[in-house]
């Protein structure tokens, strides 16, 4: 199985051409073929090579020569930026690895928490995972009070062939100051933009359809790759906080072969973006779910019937 991020870079007039090369070398290899986030520019092309397509969300692309604070569209990022700089929040920029050791060490601590409360591990492939010796070409913005601790931080890496930056991570501290990642996103877009790019992209909403190109909208049909990369709450969530920005709305496509099948094109993404993906593990982490909710219904009962008796002792 192959399994690809995004679209071929070079010449427009060439891209056909390297779609049909790599197909035809998968198939040499008995290769079945996945392209995830492909962008709605290239869609026709896929086509044409007879691949089957849907979509499965879109991309929110910031123009930072553009953005701006000012205006009434602007108000909640505003007003919640401005609440996290009177709290003494500023935003500090390291382009490669995080050279202040304090506060690296508070980001794995921070990263640590965050996947203990999802109750996760960390991804690859498409999705950002914390590296502490990350490679030269990544940039980390951090907020940090003045006692230097951090607040949250976000991560970002080159979009090639757009000249600009995606957002590849986002995590924040359990006690992080309100406003925090208003004043952290709206800090980097305008650091991005005058260090020269023309576009910062806020990654992935799942599902959401701003465009209205719902003929081909991802649907029930794969609900075990919706169950393992987030749920529909969740989403809404993630859409109406970056809708915030006032981005611009990319589709996004979801390229498979004929000859799959959408719960297998579930499962090869799953197992391309889980580092460890054995039908054991996630059959364990499905038993381990399920042990902590047992838990705290157990629990949550108990503490009904010790209420129940403390009233009944105060009569």
């Amino acid at each position: 199985m192959a399994v690809v991020a995004g679209d071929p870079i070079g010449p427009e007039e060439e891209m056909l051409a390297a779609i049909q090369q790599f197909m035809a070398y998968c198939q040499e290899q008995d290769w079945r073929v996945v392209f995830w986030q492909v962008r709605d520019t290239q869609v026709e092309l896929y086509r044409a090579a007879k691949l089957h397509v849907l979509k499965i969300g879109e991309d929110a692309i910031v123009t930072p020569r553009t953005f701006t604070l000012a205006g009434k569209a602007m108000a909640n990022v505003r007003s919640s930026a401005k609440r996290a700089e009177k709290e003494g929040i500023s935003v500090v920029f390291w382009h490669g690895q995080v050279r202040d050791i304090e506060q690296l060490s508070q980001m794995e601590h921070i990263s640590r928490s965050w996947l203990a409360r999802k109750g996760g591990s960390e991804m690859g492939f498409s999705m950002g995972r914390f590296d502490p010796y990350c490679d030269n070409q990544q940039v980390y913005a951090l907020a940090v009070d003045t006692n230097n601790r951090v607040h949250a931080f976000v991560t970002f890496v080159p979009v090639y062939g757009r000249n600009g930056w995606g957002l590849d991570l986002m995590r924040r501290a359990d006690q992080a100051a309100p406003g925090t990642m208003e004043r952290l996103l709206a800090s980097s877009i305008e650091h991005l933009g005058m260090a020269g790019a023309d576009i910062v992209s806020l990654g992935l909403a799942p599902l959401s359809d701003v465009n209205c190109a719902n003929h081909t909208l991802l649907g029930s049909s794969i609900d075990f790759l919706t169950q393992h990369f987030g749920n529909p709450a969740k989403n809404r969530s993630l859409f109406n906080f970056k809708k915030k920005f006032q981005p611009r709305w990319e589709s996004r496509y979801l390229i498979y072969s004929g000859t799959l099948t959408l719960p297998k094109v579930g499962w090869a993404l799953y197992r391309a973006h889980q580092r460890d993906v054995t039908v054991l593990t996630v059959l364990q982490r499905a038993l381990k779910e399920w042990s902590a909710q047992h838990k705290n219904a157990r629990q949550a009962l108990a503490g009904s019937r010790v209420h129940s008796v403390s009233g009944t002792l105060s009569l």
